[in-house]
């Protein structure tokens, strides 16, 4: 039973996005270089990602020690026109433009940089001179290759007999590892992004055989075992720069995708390659030393064997849920046309375990082109018209800040021949000084409009808007609500047009959504029937266990406030619960979250 309410009470928070590569041109350009091609592809783009309902993209900014933005420290990438070093002409900043239409289009821009790859070029020498390879030899590190296999399944893509260059920026050193962080940093401060996003290439997957020991014997920091060192060279980038976004923008959101296995046989039963053993990254530090504000691992497995789906994400989900931050699993749509040949259910089934799974928020996909727009085996299609069918905002950082905006003021709504158009004003600054990022929209033929419900939400628009136009000649009641950078929601003003009787009967029994949600320490939960009825409402945990029951008697409407005790009076643990009312002629159930 719950499995099938959870699929069918889509969330209202979900994060989802896709990745954009530009290492070897794979999904960004792919027309050719000229200005006005590379415009309309971002658009075009970005169109088909919010006609799916998407909600942001992570888009790779730094494949190779080189840029597709205006950089202080590296020069432009080849890959934008065919010359390292060499700007787009008539001129325009590609990343600036994804973030404009992003924006438009009310989705976050989260910055994708490659921490440590010296480049994607299969000319080194070609590199423009300003470029890393040129000007800090000494800060190179040259180490056994990749299997081109593994990198062909990787991207899944022809590249051509290029193989990857076996050079990495040394992450033994603190002078690399400041200029990492400075040129994330130049990003964070001259770009509006909303995050920014490293990849799982840290120290390369073909391992390492001592390269790194001079640097090992002149910095060691006091650390004796060569493995651990390497670890804490990676903790420190990973700190460095969540540091140092906190002082310049704090809203600025930091995320990892690790490999997806942390370490062999954990959880048990899981085996292979791990992101702690091989690539000397350790996503359960970052965690503990609160250092990420997301983790997207690379869950690029289907249900079943060895790196079984259904035992790492409720893993991974566990971990970081214990530790406040937020999962975003990495899924591989590519999978179902390359030679895995994934069935078509399988991505769908792993999007409704993760709904179904405590602490999982939402969804990367890897990657735009090649598993989202070309639709692998209607995969596209199964987003649009049924898993994303609503839109949903991307769940709030707590963390970060969870004092929400102000609401919108002196909403009213107007009626004319040619439109109805409901009109706000932009509300004061919150205590924090924020203003309205975006307002959200919603729209129901039932009053109140439930603004827990996902299919309530008829748009979000920016912040600075006061006004918005409907079609004429159907009835509905309209409520509206302000966001701020971090998504948190203001109270919600509704609105009935006069000319409807609000004091109508519904035309379907409704269990609204519970608010607040996620909730501490209590929450209220509405309900409205055809008829008067005797109500037996309870909440269950996840198990099935009855644990806080309430009856109300010969009712048509009401209400109920569960302050997060059982019958018993005692306080239960965090965790998610479900609330199922029943009647003689009617059962329904809504989803509860409730945080410690």
């Amino acid at each position: 039973m719950l499995s099938a309410l959870f699929a069918d009470n889509p969330p209202k928070r979900e994060f989802r996005a896709a990745w954009i590569a530009t290492a070897w041109a794979l999904d960004f350009p792919r027309s050719n270089w000229s200005t006005s091609a590379m415009e309309a592809e971002i658009r075009t783009a970005l169109d088909a990602l919010q006609a799916a309902k998407f909600n942001a993209v992570i888009f790779q900014v730094r494949p190779g020690c080189d840029a597709f933005y205006n950089s202080a420290y590296e020069p432009w990438s080849h890959h934008l026109t065919g010359t390292s070093g060499q700007a787009p002409s008539p001129y325009f900043d590609p990343l600036q433009t994804w973030i404009d239409e992003a924006h438009k289009r009310n989705m976050e821009l989260h910055a994708w940089f490659n921490p440590y790859r010296v480049s994607t070029s299969g000319n080194l020498n070609g590199l423009h001179s300003t470029h890393v390879y040129h000007e800090h030899p000494e800060w190179l590190l040259t180490v056994g290759s990749m299997d081109n296999m593994e990198r062909e399944d990787r991207f899944s893509d022809p590249l051509n007999g290029i193989r990857e260059q076996s050079i990495i920026l040394d992450p033994g050193k603190a002078a690399v590892r400041e200029y990492v962080i400075s040129v994330f940093m130049d990003v964070v401060n001259n770009y509006d992004v909303d995050g920014v996003h490293m990849d799982d290439y840290f120290y390369p997957y073909g391992g390492m055989s001592g390269e790194d020991s001079p640097t090992f014997a002149a910095e060691p920091r006091g650390i004796t075992n060569i493995s651990d060192w390497r670890r804490d060279n990676v903790n420190l980038l990973v700190e460095g720069l969540y540091d140092s976004i906190q002082v310049v923008k704090p809203w600025v959101k930091s995320g990892v995708s690790p490999f997806g296995i942390w370490k062999n046989g954990v959880p048990s039963g899981i085996v292979g390659t791990s992101s702690y053993y091989e690539l000397y990254c350790d996503p359960v530090a970052w965690l503990e030393t609160g250092t990420v504000d997301y983790i997207t691992p690379q869950l690029y497995w289907e249900h079943g064997g060895g790196q079984d789906y259904g035992i790492l994400m409720p893993w991974w989900a566990q971990t970081i849920s214990n530790n406040n931050r937020h999962l975003y699993v990495g899924h591989a749509p590519y999978r179902m046309t390359d030679f895995h040949n994934w069935p078509a259910t399988e991505l769908p089934r792993q999007i409704r375990r993760n709904r179904n799974t405590e602490g999982c928020q939402g969804s990367v996909y890897f990657r735009l082109r090649n598993g989202v727009m070309n639709n692998p085996k209607g995969f596209l299609d199964s987003l649009r018209n049924e898993l994303y069918r609503y839109p949903a905002i991307a769940p709030g950082m707590s963390w970060k800040d969870d004092l929400p905006p102000n609401p919108p003021v002196n909403v009213s709504f107007g009626v004319n021949d040619e439109s109805n158009q409901l009109t706000w004003s932009i509300p004061p600054a919150a205590e924090d000084g924020d203003y309205p990022h975006r307002m959200m929209i919603y729209r129901s033929e039932s009053y109140p409009v439930e603004a827990l419900d996902a299919a309530n939400i008829y748009a979000i628009i920016s912040g600075d808007s006061t006004s918005y136009d409907f079609e004429t000649g159907a009835d509905y009641f309209y409520a509206i609500s302000a966001l701020d950078r971090l998504h948190n929601e203001s109270s919600v003003v509704q609105i009935a047009p006069s000319y409807i009787d609000i004091s109508h009967r519904p035309d379907r029994p409704v269990l609204f959504s519970n608010y607040p949600n996620p909730f501490n320490p209590s929450t209220t939960i509405r309900y409205n029937l055809l008829e008067n009825a005797v109500v037996s409402i309870s909440i269950f945990d996840m198990s099935g266990r009855s644990v806080r029951k309430f009856n109300q008697s010969q009712v048509r409407s009401g209400e109920i406030t569960w302050e997060g005790v059982n019958d018993a009076g005692q306080p239960v643990s965090a965790g998610v619960y479900v609330c199922h009312l029943q009647t003689r002629d009617v059962q329904a159930s809504i989803k509860l979250v409730l945080l410690k």
